[in-house]
């Protein structure tokens, strides 16, 4: 599927009032000035020497006002977020009464702004299309954007009615409005859309109905599931009643069918309601049921058991529960296909689970195919995962502290977590530069992330090696009670820049374009990633893209691209042959203009 340059659909919004005003220039906001709603940053795991991480501030201002774009009347409590690179740079505001919002003490960074409001569309500033990021909004010291406006439009709505096979109303079924992306690699899923906040999805009411709301403009794939899919039971595995057989139903896509292949999407405007009643799709359910023992033969109480279903599209629907004392469990009403049963154990840093220290948590995975048939004596036996041992040198003089980096594996597979040891301390490194990573498992990449934030401020990932072959970019396969030592992580303070500014035929300056970064050759087996970026351009029409490792790239600009629409081979194909080479050497800022690709 060819990633929509959102041309067509970009027509429907159009119409609306523009998304945000640009910014004006004024004084300082003054001491004491009024702030509307909670505008504290978000809670963060203090660093490990218990001290409390400064928030930055500054004499720097962001105001606005939040109205509804069909009435061009104020929307009170409307949320308002922002986020910049820094650590603390996270706040939340809620409109007033006259739909007033603003920001103070902030110091000069690039914001990325987030509107909310329920019933309406969740928009960013600069975002004039349905699925494409905002721009970012620069903020000089000192300097007080005004008129940072925002005119939501009323969602669209997905309303109908999910029946049984007897035409009977099913309440409980969780249904999601979902639409399909593609991921890093190439791989085209489907990605949850429109739940407004909502973590679990909307829920049918005794009368069999739903309503989806806030919708973007655009076409979805609606899914009905039973939340009694996957259950848990909180019974042992001996007693339990449910028998092989037993009818259930299935996880059943608009209009009724259980074949993602099949499904029809819906398409809705802004404001629009349509119509997706459907019935769901019967089958013969099965019960999973055994015991989960450790690598010394004991059985496992409290571990955190999940089950996986694998659907057409490549995603995953997960449901959870833990075993009981003696190690048992039992999953009811399994539907037919592919699963995998995933334990971790539960407990918090420090805690011993099953006479084991919570660093050396043992892990299992394990795929079956459940038919309509009973699954019962299933032995799942965990292991320990991989040791990992490293340490971080810096390219440039060393930090005079390190208390916050921490050394993390990521999977290779964006649509697949990675789960190790305990959180609160694993990779984290000490000021001699160690640190050691446990639990790890699977294919996985290495990166520097911060405790309480982004990592050191100034410094970024150079490479990755293990005992002299560089890892940086290539998945790394984490064996079951490996003992890996060797791992250095080289940070660099010279970062790449790239900046420039868009062009149309008649020569005419664009502030309103996407501009697409890509290697010029993309290494086997290896995460494209890092080397991938989309950037839009700021409120002055100009791009700013900082970090890319330094090699030959391509880079391309084009009117609109939806979320994740870099990845599509099809995009990559096309761009190709009209895109501009160019080459980054390390800590080299280097400026490139582009014209808009017809």
């Amino acid at each position: 599927m060819t990633p929509r340059t959102l041309g067509a659909l970009g027509l429907v919004l159009l119409l609306m009032p523009p998304l945000a005003a640009a910014q004006a220039q004024q004084p300082p906001q003054p001491a004491g000035a009024p702030m509307p709603g909670p505008a504290g940053p978000r809670p963060q795991i203090p660093p490990r020497d218990g001290a409390v991480a400064a928030v930055p501030t500054g004499t720097g201002g962001i105001r606005g006002r939040v109205m509804a774009a069909d009435t061009n009347t104020p929307l009170r409590r409307a949320q308002v977020r922002i986020s910049g690179p820094q650590p603390g740079l996270q706040q939340t505001a809620s409109t007033d009464a006259d739909g007033r919002y603003e920001f103070a003490k902030l110091p000069a960074s690039r914001y990325t702004i987030t509107v909310t409001r329920t019933g309406y569309v969740t928009l960013q500033f600069g975002q004039q299309r349905p699925f494409e990021p905002g721009k970012p909004l620069n903020l000089a010291e000192g300097e007080v954007a005004q008129k940072i406006d925002f005119a939501l439009p009323r969602g669209g709505v997905i309303m109908g009615r999910i029946v049984d096979d007897m035409g009977e109303p099913v309440a409980g079924v969780r249904v999601e409005a979902q639409r399909y992306q593609y991921l890093p690699g190439g791989q085209r899923r489907l990605t949850s859309a429109g739940n407004s906040g909502i973590p679990f999805g909307f829920v049918t009411d005794d009368l069999g109905q739903y309503r989806v709301y806030g919708l973007m403009p655009g076409s979805y794939v609606v899914s009905a599931s039973p939340q009694i899919i996957g259950a848990v039971s909180m019974m042992a595995a001996v007693g339990t009643t449910n028998s092989s057989g037993d009818d259930g139903y299935t996880t059943t896509y608009f209009p009724g069918t259980a074949n993602v292949d099949d499904v029809q999407t819906i398409t809705v405007g802004v404001g629009q309601e349509a119509n997706a009643s459907f019935t769901l799709v019967s089958a013969k359910m099965s019960r999973v049921s055994g015991i989960v023992r450790n690598s010394q033969g004991n059985p496992v109480a409290r571990a955190q058991l999940s089950l996986v279903t694998r659907n057409g599209t490549g995603g995953t629907v997960s449901m959870g529960g833990t075993t009981q004392a003696d190690g048992s469990f039992s999953i009811s009403n399994v539907t037919p296909g592919e699963h995998s049963i995933d334990i971790r154990p539960l407990g918090l840093g420090g805690v011993s689970v099953n006479g084991m220290p919570q660093g050396s948590e043992e892990f299992a995975s394990v795929t079956f195919t459940a038919t309509g048939q009973d699954i019962t004596g299933l032995v799942i036996t965990t292991g320990l995962g991989a040791t990992i041992s490293g340490s971080v040198v810096f390219d440039g003089p060393k930090p005079p502290q390190l208390a916050g980096l921490r050394v993390s594996p990521t999977s290779a597979d964006p649509a697949t977590p990675v789960f190790f040891g305990s959180p609160l301390d694993n990779g984290v490194v000490d000021e001699a530069g160690h640190f050691q990573i446990r639990g790890a498992n699977g294919r996985i990449l290495f990166r520097t992330t911060g405790v309480q934030g982004p990592p050191l401020p100034g410094w970024f990932l150079k490479s990755v090696t293990l005992n002299g072959v560089d890892i940086t970019d290539t998945p790394f396969e984490a064996k079951p009670s490996a003992e890996i030592t060797g791992l250095e992580v080289t940070m660099t303070d010279k970062q790449t820049s790239l900046s420039g500014t868009v062009k149309n035929v008649r020569g005419e300056t664009l502030n309103d374009f996407v501009v697409v970064i890509l290697p010029v050759v993309a290494r086997e087996g290896s995460a494209a990633t890092r080397f991938t970026r989309t950037v839009r351009p700021d409120q002055q029409g100009r791009y700013e893209i900082k970090g890319l490792p330094p090699t030959d790239y391509v880079a391309v600009a084009v009117e609109s691209l939806e979320q994740g629409g870099e990845w599509d081979p099809a995009f990559q194909e096309h761009m190709r042959p009209r895109a501009k080479t160019f080459r980054l050497t390390e800590g080299q800022s280097s400026t490139l203009d582009l014209s808009l690709m017809q």
